[in-house]
């Protein structure tokens, strides 16, 4: 019996050997590097890109509020209701002024021409008189001296006395100053009129002043309401897909401060997502990162994105530290609303190693 347990065991032995028996080993391994796909989650909330800000800065009364915080409005929709009478009553005020000023212009400048060129043709009444008073003079004291030469042969044949020549001599003289004071009078009208040109100039010059400062009063008046937003007494929406917000003014308001919101409308067509990733997941979210975007309103709904951007600062908040990127929307809907809030997950790719013998 010990005889076949000794057999039994040395059977088992060799059996044992046998199996033991290694193969020579390759010291050579195969290295294989494996990409993977992995995400970081973060939290993030919807966010407009285009909010536009509804400011009034001219005097107008609020005379019906159309819509709430909150509606979505479409291009063309009114907002607003405004009693602008006052402000436009201003507009047409200031415009009859540049028109009178104009007319008063244009009539200075038909003065300034009418007058100047009768200075230069030498036509004006005033001016063509003395020139005929001093053609005349001309005249007659050109007679005055043939006959006082003649008096002067018969002073020297003593057919005349002296007192009779110097009594004519003095008749030169004054037909000599009747020639000179024409040509003073004719000289002394030119500087006059060219003195008045000098006025008129001047006049034409301040009025010409006068109605470029009004036009530009009138196109800063006109421009306040040339907005998109505004269409006659009405605020309009200026985009096709809107959504109401902040809210600030009331029926009866009277809008007297230029700095005063009244509402806000955001566009609905351009939102992208805000999400704080944490510090220890940052290294992993690189620019172009492909995103899936899940609302919290609605968990059976996902969207995709790219990373836009990273900040180049982290944020301390609740003891915690985030840092801001954000997230296009590649397919939005009307689903989604501004600030809804929304879990995004950030894909990234990362190697593990796997050694095979």
């Amino acid at each position: 019996m010990m005889k076949k347990v000794f057999v039994i065991g040395l059977i088992l032995i060799l059996t044992i050997s046998g199996c033991s028996k290694e193969p020579v080993k390759n010291n050579e391994e195969k290295v294989t590097k494996v990409e993977t796909k992995q995400v970081v989650e973060a939290f993030g909330t919807v966010k407009s890109t285009d909010v536009k800000t509804i400011t009034i800065d001219f005097l107008t009364v609020v005379s019906k509020i159309n819509v709430v915080e909150g509606q979505k409005v479409s291009k063309g929709d009114v907002l607003v209701s405004l009693n602008s009478q006052n402000y436009l009553t201003q507009i047409r005020n200031k415009e009859l002024d540049i028109k009178t000023l104009q007319i008063e212009l244009a009539g200075l400048n038909r003065d300034y021409e009418t007058k100047r060129s009768s200075l230069e043709k030498g036509d004006d009444p005033e001016i063509m008189r003395y020139i005929n008073d001093h053609k005349h003079a001309r005249v007659l004291l050109s007679k005055a001296l043939e006959d006082l030469k003649a008096r002067e042969s018969l002073y020297a044949a003593g057919a005349l006395s002296l007192k009779e020549l110097n009594e004519y001599q003095q008749t030169v003289n004054d037909k000599e100053k009747a020639v000179s004071d024409a040509v003073f009078s004719e000289e002394n009208t030119r500087k006059k009129i060219q003195q008045e040109l000098d006025q008129l100039r001047t006049s034409i010059d301040q009025k010409s002043l006068q109605v470029t400062s009004k036009e530009l009063e009138l196109e800063a008046m006109q421009e306040k309401m040339n907005k998109s937003y505004i269409k006659g007494n009405e605020i309009i929406a200026d985009v096709p897909n809107g959504v109401v917000t902040d809210l600030g003014c009331t029926q009866g308001d009277i809008i007297i401060d230029p700095e005063k919101k009244l509402l806000s409308i955001l566009n609905k067509d351009s939102v992208l997502i805000e999400a704080n990733v944490a510090e220890e997941f940052i290294k992993d979210v690189k620019i172009g990162a492909e995103v899936t975007i899940s609302p919290d309103a609605d968990k059976s709904r996902t969207y995709n994105g790219k990373v836009l951007f990273i900040a180049e600062k982290a944020v301390l908040k609740n003891n915690e530290t985030t840092i801001p990127v954000r997230i296009s929307i590649e397919n939005p809907d009307d689903f989604l609303l501004p600030e809804f809030n929304v879990v995004v997950k950030i894909s990234f790719d990362s190697t593990k190693v796997d050694a095979k013998e």
